[in-house]
C-alpha cells in the first residue's frame, strides 16, 4: 500500500497516513443479518436538501487509537475504509497510534484539507472532535461510539451540525446470551478495557444477556484498566478461570487478545469481539460478536453523498444489524447439538426482535 505522508509532515513527523485504494474488504460472516438499512437515531438532526456529491470523489479519514493489526477495535474500522475504498473508489486514508493529545492536530489536518468524512475512532477522543467539528463545520466529523441516549447519558451528546455519535448498541446483550448458553459452569466473565462509553454499553448489557438464557449463571463483569496490555488481561482472565469461569470475553484492543490466549491456554470457551478471533485461539472462541462498522459507515458515507446526514446520536441496534456474528468455524461439529441449537435460536429472536426492543 502506498504511504502518503505529505499531509501530516507538517503535524507530526513520527506518523503516517496510508492511501488503501481497490482493498477487498473481508468476506461477511456465515451467522450475519442482511447489511445495516436505516438507523434508529436518539438524538439526531436531519440535513435535507443541499448539494449531493459523487461518492468517487469524496476524501474520507479514520484516526485510530491503536493499529489495524488488533484482531478488534481498530482493525474494524480499518475494515470500514477498506470497504469504503473498493466499492466507491475513493482514496480512503487511515492514521494508527493516535494519542489522546495529539488527536486535536490530527483532526484539524484533515479539516484543513476539507476532508469530507473523518472518522475519529474512539470515545475517548470526543473533546477533540467536539471542538474541532465546531471549528470546521464544513467536514463531517463521525465519533465511535456506542451507547443509547436516556436521562442519564443525554448531556454527554453535543448538538453539533456536523457532529455524528455513531455507533451499535445491545452488544452486550448478545453476547451476554450466548455466554448464558455456552457454560457449564453457570460461571461466565466479561472484562472491559476502561470505563469509557463504548466499552461501558457493553458491560451493562452482559447479566441482562446472560438473564434471557440462562437464570443461575454468575455473571461478573470487571475493567482491565487498559486497552492495550495483553500480559495484564491475561493474568486477569487467567485468576476467573482459575476460580471456575468457563466462558470468557473482553472488549479492550488488543489487550482482549490476552483474554483469549488465556482461555485457550485453560482449555475453556472464549467469544472473540469486535472482529473474528477465531484465528487468534481456534481452540477456545467458539463465535466472535462484531461491531458490523463496515456496514455503518458505509451507510453514513451515503448518507453524505445523499445530502442526508444525521447528527447528534446514530444508533444501530441488532434488529438494524449494527451487529453481527461471526461463523461457527466448525464449532457446531464440535459443540453439543442443543447448545449450537439454543444459540442460534436466541440470535435470530434478538436480531428479530422476539425479546425485546434490542
Amino acid at each position: 500500500m502506498k504511504k502518503c505522508l505529505a499531509i501530516l509532515m507538517a503535524v507530526l513527523m513520527v506518523f503516517g497516513a496510508v492511501a488503501i485504494a481497490g482493498c477487498a474488504p473481508k468476506d461477511k460472516p456465515d451467522v450475519s443479518q442482511p447489511d445495516v438499512s436505516k438507523p434508529e437515531d436518539t438524538k439526531a438532526g436531519d440535513v435535507e436538501g443541499g448539494d449531493k456529491k459523487d461518492p468517487s470523489k469524496m476524501k474520507v479519514v479514520a484516526l485510530l487509537s491503536g493499529v489495524i493489526t488488533d484482531n478488534g477495535w481498530n482493525q474494524i474500522c480499518y475494515e470500514s475504509v477498506k470497504n469504503l475504498s473498493e466499492k466507491y473508489g475513493i482514496e480512503a486514508e487511515y492514521n494508527e497510534n493516535i494519542a489522546v493529545s495529539d488527536m486535536a492536530e490530527y483532526i484539524r489536518t484533515y479539516a484543513e484539507e476539507k476532508y469530507d468524512m473523518i472518522i475519529v475512532h474512539g470515545s475517548q477522543f470526543k473533546a477533540s472532535a467536539e471542538e474541532l467539528a465546531r471549528e470546521y463545520p464544513d467536514s463531517h466529523f463521525c465519533l465511535s461510539y456506542g451507547f443509547r441516549v436516556d436521562e442519564s447519558t443525554a448531556d454527554q451528546v453535543q448538538d453539533i451540525p456536523n457532529l455524528a455519535y455513531v455507533g451499535p448498541v445491545n452488544m452486550g446483550v448478545l453476547i451476554g446470551a450466548i455466554m448464558g448458553i455456552l457454560t457449564d459452569n453457570n460461571k461466565v466473565v466479561f472484562l472491559g478495557g476502561q470505563d469509557i462509553p463504548a466499552i461501558t454499553d457493553i458491560v451493562s448489557g452482559i447479566e441482562e444477556g446472560v438473564r434471557l438464557t440462562n437464570k443461575e449463571a454468575v455473571v461478573t463483569t470487571d475493567y482491565l484498566g487498559t486497552l492495550t496490555d495483553a500480559d495484564l488481561a491475561k493474568e486477569r482472565a487467567t485468576a476467573f478461570i482459575n476460580d471456575g469461569y468457563d466462558v470468557v470475553s473482553a472488549s479492550a484492543n488488543t489487550a482482549q487478545l490476552g483474554c483469549l490466549y488465556a482461555a485457550e491456554e485453560k482449555g475453556v470457551y472464549a467469544l472473540g469481539f469486535n472482529g473474528d478471533q477465531y484465528g487468534v485461539a481456534p481452540d477456545a472462541v467458539v463465535l466472535s460478536v462484531m461491531r458490523n462498522y463496515p456496514a455503518i459507515y458505509e451507510d453514513v458515507f451515503l448518507s453524505i453523498a445523499e445530502s442526508k446526514w444525521k447528527s447528534g446520536m446514530v444508533v444501530y441496534t441488532l434488529k438494524d444489524n449494527g451487529t453481527i456474528v461471526s461463523d461457527w468455524h466448525g464449532w457446531d461439529e464440535k459443540l453439543p447439538k442443543e447448545k449450537v441449537d439454543a444459540i442460534n435460536d436466541v440470535i435470530q429472536k434478538l436480531y428479530k426482535g422476539d425479546l425485546g426492543d434490542y
